[in-house]
C-alpha cells in the first residue's frame, strides 16, 4: 500500500482553528490569542501550573492550558523544577528551526500530483498544489503551499527577495512552465508568505 497524505479540505484557520475555538469557548472556556507567556506560576506541589504571566503582566488562571510556544522559547521560560522531569529533559535535543510559509496563486495550472511532495530543491523542503489536493481550494489555476527551510539566513530579508529566489527554485522544479525571470518582471497574481 502506498503512503497517505491527508489534508484540510480548505483553509486551515476556517477547517481547524475556528472550530476548536467554538468548542472551547461552548464549554465555558476562553482562548487568548497573540498573547506572550512571561513564566509558568507553579503551584505548591511544583508540578501543576497554578497560573500564567503574560508579559504585560496579566495573570491567568484556568483548569487546562494549551500553548504553542515554540520550542527554543518553551526551553527558556521552563520552570526550574520542571527541567528534571524525564518529560521535559527531552525537550533539550530539539531545536526549532525558522521556516517560512509561502503561498503562491498562478494564472494557470501547473502539471502536478495530488500528493504533498518532497523536493529536491535546497531552499524548498515541501510543496503542494492545494488546488489539487484540497477541495476547499479547487480551481483550475494553481495555488502551491511551499515550506521554505531552512530560512534562517532569509527570515530577515525582503518578501520581493524571497519571492525571487522561490520563483528561481520553482523553475527547477516546473521547467517548462515557470520561467522565473518572466515571474520577476510580471509577478505571481498573488502570494502570501508566514515568517
Amino acid at each position: 500500500h502506498g503512503s497517505k497524505m491527508a489534508f484540510l479540505d480548505g483553509p486551515p484557520n476556517e477547517r481547524l482553528c475556528q472550530p476548536m475555538v467554538d468548542y472551547v469557548e461552548a464549554r465555558g472556556g476562553q482562548v487568548l490569542m497573540n498573547q506572550r507567556i512571561k513564566e509558568f506560576s507553579l503551584a505548591e506541589d511544583n508540578k501543576s501550573v497554578q497560573k500564567l504571566v503574560l508579559t504585560d503582566g496579566t495573570e491567568v488562571e484556568g483548569d487546562a492550558y494549551i500553548s504553542t510556544v515554540p520550542v527554543d522559547i518553551l526551553k527558556l521560560i521552563l520552570p526550574d523544577p520542571w527541567k528534571g522531569m524525564q518529560y521535559f529533559q527531552s525537550f533539550d535535543s530539539l531545536e526549532g528551526i525558522p521556516v517560512i510559509n509561502i503561498h503562491i496563486w498562478f494564472d494557470k495550472k501547473l502539471s502536478t500530483v495530488d500528493h504533498l511532495l518532497f523536493s529536491r530543491s535546497p531552499l524548498l523542503s515541501v510543496y503542494a498544489d492545494m488546488s489539487t489536493t484540497c477541495k476547499g481550494y479547487a480551481d483550475d489555476k494553481s495555488m502551491l503551499e511551499l515550506v521554505f527551510a531552512p530560512a534562517k539566513e532569509w527570515i530577515g530579508r525582503s518578501d520581493q527577495d524571497i519571492i525571487d529566489v522561490t520563483m528561481e527554485e520553482l523553475e527547477k522544479l516546473f521547467p517548462g512552465e515557470i520561467r522565473a525571470a518572466e515571474a520577476q518582471q510580471e509577478g505571481p497574481s498573488k502570494y502570501a508568505k508566514i515568517k
